[in-house]
């Protein structure tokens, strides 16, 4: 059985996930940004996105602290808590795009007669990405394993760590190409697809009140201009 999280139409989640990455650096400065962060994250979590948001707990926190601890090495307190501000629409943003499944998203384009190199473009770079991740977890967990600290030894410890993401990168790179020559995708062939990816009605409720929570913080942030 499908999550509800997943149910969101492919491409509005990547649209929306743009506009929101977009929306949330050009108003990070305003005073009223906390009130747009806290109307997206209700509207997430009236769709369900709460398992996708605590995945991105960890990198908020982690990136959060390294990006806001860089600044203050500079910056006034105002720029410690904007570069913060930048990590959480970022992270914000990032809820949308995770959610979505690679290969609905790739069916949604050919419904749509996306060119086909988009699309297959498309889905090797987020299918990279996944297995990169997972590929940084394995490393890490058998670098643990080894008893290497970085504290304690960190030339030994970049060497276990890169060496083998290297390594692994390219065994990657290879097997995405052998994959696609061995399942005949190809630029040139129309794709065909089993299952088609529709507009549902909660596509259209989750459009309006996306739209319906932003289009308000736009006019605030152009009235600031005149």
């Amino acid at each position: 059985m499908n999550k509800p999280e997943k149910n969101i139409h492919p491409i509005l989640s990547l649209v929306f996930s743009v506009m929101l990455f977009a929306t949330g650096l050009l108003f990070v400065k305003k005073p009223w940004f906390v009130i747009y962060l806290a109307a997206f994250l209700i509207l997430l979590l009236l769709f369900r996105f709460e398992r996708t948001m605590l995945r991105t707990i960890p990198f908020v926190l982690i990136f959060g602290a390294l990006t806001a601890g860089l600044t203050a090495v500079n910056g006034t307190p105002s720029d410690i808590l904007y570069a913060f501000y930048r990590v959480l629409a970022l992270a914000l943003a990032a809820v949308l795009s995770i959610s979505i499944k690679p290969i609905r998203l790739v069916r949604a384009f050919n419904q749509l007669k996306v060119p086909r190199w988009i699309s297959l473009g498309l889905l090797i770079v987020i299918r990279f990405m996944q297995i990169f991740y997972e590929e940084i977890q394995q490393i890490r967990q058998a670098i643990v394993l080894r008893g290497i600290r970085f504290s304690e030894t960190p030339l030994l410890w970049a060497r276990a760590f890169f060496i083998p993401l290297i390594v692994r990168v390219l065994s990657i790179s290879e097997g995405l190409a052998i994959s696609l020559e061995t399942r005949a995708f190809s630029t040139e062939l129309e794709g065909s697809s089993y299952e088609t990816i529709d507009f549902k009605k909660k596509d259209r409720l989750f459009a309006a009140l996306f739209l319906a929570c932003l289009l308000p913080f736009i006019y605030l942030s152009l009235g600031d201009l005149k």
